[in-house]
């Protein structure tokens, strides 16, 4: 059971941890974007990953929505190769600069939450409504693709970027 009890719930948590990401981002310099914030990613990196899940995200919705069949969460990776999957996206878009990441990052979070403002309650809180999510309702999928990514990439930055002001002082 998604722990959302409606769609404006859902979608107030999406805006919330967007602006408190925003916000945080707005304090770092865009040469300290490029920078290495952990385990080989930068926070170019982490938007790169967010952009992807989000766009991935649509994908299955818009899939299920039109009856065709939904491989979640890739046709050539299993939930068990998120490791493998997540190594492919940060190769995929490692040469992309960062200005077109955060314009990517920027557009796909406004389509994911314009789609979810489209999708009924019963889309997004019955479960089995759509094959693809399994055990697990819409809502928790939109969630792990948006809210709950922005502030898993959140909590990385905020930590690294308060190091790292720590120690140019």
């Amino acid at each position: 059971m998604s722990r959302f009890a409606s769609k404006a719930e859902l979608l107030e948590e999406i805006r919330e941890e967007r602006l408190r990401l925003e916000a945080l981002l707005a304090e770092i310099p865009p040469e300290a974007k490029l920078e290495e914030v952990t385990d080989g990613m930068s926070v170019k990196d982490f938007l790169a990953h967010r952009a992807e899940w989000g766009r991935m995200m649509i994908a299955w919705y818009e899939a299920a929505k039109a009856g065709k069949p939904v491989a979640v969460p890739s046709e050539r990776f299993k939930w068990n190769q998120l490791d493998a999957l997540n190594a492919e996206i940060h190769e995929r878009f490692a040469d992309t600069p960062l200005a077109a990441v955060e314009r990517d990052f920027a557009k796909v979070h406004d389509r994911l939450a314009a789609m979810v403002e489209e999708m009924s309650e019963d889309e997004l809180f019955t479960k089995h409504h759509f094959a693809f999510t399994g055990t697990s309702d819409l809502a928790t999928y939109v969630n792990s693709a948006s809210a709950a990514h922005y502030r898993s990439a959140g909590k990385h930055i905020r930590k690294w970027w308060k190091a790292r002001q720590a120690s140019t002082r």
